[in-house]
């Protein structure tokens, strides 16, 4: 492996299209307006040392990334730093790519993480750049949009969403989207012009919904044109699947002191429920759907929980609601949090939660043995010093992502 295999990138949204174009009356505006074509972000600076590297993947959420260049280098790297005198927020994006020998003894470098600059913060006496970055996903929390649907498969609703942001001054946002069988109404009233990117987590963070990650990918690497990509990937269902390494096979058992350490193990019982509602609303009308976990219901107190969704008017999809409630209200919830050793797995992003994955953990304790099989939650990388990398793991027990035999 290389002495330290990370770099950052640097690039800037470059306009695909003429805003002058902009007017829908206009000929060339289906071709060559600014507001169909869009923005992509295009290299302005490779190859830059970090002082400093932290990304993170976290279940339903944007991933982000604090990074610290210096602002002053060795001749090599010079040329490259001085090219950032112009960088400011959001104009700006990073990649953070990892170099390292893939399984056929060659070198390779992969994106292991690429999104929007946020914030920056300037350090005079130590004499660095410290950057703040989320995913793609994160220009998508700051578009909003309104209309309605009857009875619309969900990945269509995305479909449809994203399409309408994307030809409006968007940033090309591809999607590789999985229909889920389930179709719902959809209604967005003018006066709330709603945040694209809660509606879809909303509608993916459910028993009966799927995994969703924006990932993204370099073109033209190496190139003086290098641009990024960004596309939104489902998954058919809310399934787990198993961590699969870049040679598709299955990546080792997280065992205790032998490449990773458990600090911890952290036991919820805050989300208890044995009986579960969740209340929607048909026009003026509320609807109400209840399920009960009779068996638990046995064991220990009753204790409900309420969920509201006033955007949900399908019994069907309530019903799943108040099932996933009950999911995650198990007495049995148990919290690992995992530390990997250095550099013990070739690629971190294999541990995106957001990809549905998971994976089985071996600890003994001396007080509870731990052999079971569970789901990545969060995933914080941080990249020390010399470049060895160590995910910090948040998991949860599989179980949790079934739905129950309760009644």
């Amino acid at each position: 492996m290389p002495s330290n295999p990370y770099e950052v990138r640097v690039y800037k949204w470059k306009p695909m299209g003429d805003w002058r174009y902009d007017d829908p009356g206009h000929k060339l505006h289906k071709t060559h307006s600014l507001k169909v074509k869009g923005f992509r972000p295009y290299i302005v600076a490779r190859g830059i040392p970090a002082v400093h590297i932290e990304y993170s993947f976290r279940l339903d959420d944007i991933g982000q990334a604090n990074v610290t260049i210096p602002l002053d280098g060795p001749e090599e790297h010079q040329a490259n730093l001085k090219k950032l005198s112009g960088i400011e927020p959001y104009a700006y994006c990073i990649g953070i790519v990892r170099k390292s020998e893939d399984w056929d003894n060659r070198q390779d470098d992969y994106l292991v993480w690429s999104g929007i600059i946020w914030n920056m913060r300037m350090d005079l006496s130590d004499r660095t750049l410290q950057i703040n970055a989320r995913d793609f996903m994160s220009f998508w929390e700051n578009r909003h949009h309104t209309g309605m649907a009857t009875n619309i498969e969900q990945a269509d609703i995305i479909r449809r969403v994203m399409t309408s942001g994307n030809v409006n001054w968007g940033i090309n946002t591809e999607f590789i989207l999985s229909t889920t069988g389930r179709k719902r109404d959809w209604k967005a009233g003018p006066g709330e012009w709603r945040e694209v990117a809660a509606d879809f987590y909303d509608m993916a963070d459910d028993i009966g919904g799927f995994f969703m990650a924006m990932d993204s990918a370099r073109v033209n690497v190496g190139k003086p044109d290098e641009y990024l990509r960004n596309f939104l990937r489902t998954t058919k269902n809310r399934t787990p699947q198993w961590a699969l390494g870049r040679d598709k096979k299955p990546v080792p058992t997280l065992k205790d002191r032998v490449n990773c350490e458990i600090p911890e193990v952290y036991f919820d019982g805050t989300q208890v429920t044995n009986v579960s509602y969740a209340i929607g609303r048909s026009g003026n009308l509320p609807i109400r759907r209840r399920k009960d976990n009779f068996i638990m219901r046995r064991d220990v107190p009753v204790r409900d929980v309420v969920g509201r969704y006033e955007n949900l008017g399908d019994p069907k999809i309530l019903d799943s609601r108040a099932e996933t409630q009950l999911a995650f209200g198990n007495k049995a919830i148990r919290v690992p949090r995992v530390i990997t050793y250095p550099s013990a797995y070739q690629d971190p992003q294999i541990l995106n939660p957001n990809l549905g994955v998971k994976i089985n953990v071996e600890a003994n304790t001396g007080f509870i043995d731990i052999k079971e099989t569970f789901v990545v939650t969060e995933n914080r990388v941080h990249v020390e010093g010399d470049g060895s990398d160590r995910c910090e793991l948040t998991l949860v027990q599989e179980s949790l992502f079934k739905k129950g035999k309760w009644e």
